[in-house]
């Protein structure tokens, strides 16, 4: 029975990989969009897109082999300190992921994708947004609303989420490769 201990712990680490990996890379997602405005929206869609088909279902999936790494090998998480704080942190990143950053994340979303009000030189609307920054063609005069000033709250919020969540996943590796007493 050794060797489905070994299977589940092998499905239980490319788990994280998968599922985790790409979430290294939303930071740097989110600071080329703040240096082109005019791709934020479709930044935002794309992080979210990963997180509801690759990293949610991922984290199930690597909780799911977790309790099966802990059934096979008989860890008991009540004697087991190291995995029973392993497994409160996993499921308040979880829950935290789901329930507070998803919903930040969709606001943003909301908040970008409605056209901005472009004004001319005069102060009249244009019919069509002016994009100005790399790529984007601006007439003289014309400038495109920003977000609102909501927008930039929830990014802070956002970035400070992700970093917590990172910070986990840094914290529950540990927790699982030097299994300390605690």
């Amino acid at each position: 029975m050794e060797w489905l201990g070994t299977l589940f712990l092998y499905l239980h680490i490319s788990g994280v990989i998968i599922a985790f990996g790409p979430t290294i890379a939303f930071p740097f997602f989110a600071a080329k969009a703040a240096a082109e405005p005019m791709h934020g929206n479709f930044v935002l869609r794309v992080s979210e897109l990963v997180s509801q088909r690759l990293v949610e279902p991922g984290a199930v999936f690597v909780f799911l082999m977790g309790v099966g790494v802990i059934v096979t090998r008989g860890y008991n998480p009540l004697v087991e300190l190291w995995l029973a704080v392993s497994i409160v942190l996993f499921i308040v990143v979880f829950t935290y992921a789901n329930l507070v950053q998803a919903r930040v994340v969709r606001r943003m979303i909301e908040l970008t994708s409605v056209r901005p009000i472009v004004a001319g030189g005069d102060g009249a609307v244009a019919g069509s947004p002016t994009l100005t920054g790399p790529g984007g063609a601006s007439a003289e005069g014309a400038g495109v609303a920003g977000p609102p000033p909501e927008f930039f709250a929830l990014s802070k919020k956002a970035a400070a989420g992700g970093q917590f969540m990172l910070l986990m996943i840094f914290v529950l590796v540990a927790l699982m490769v030097f299994k300390p007493n605690l």
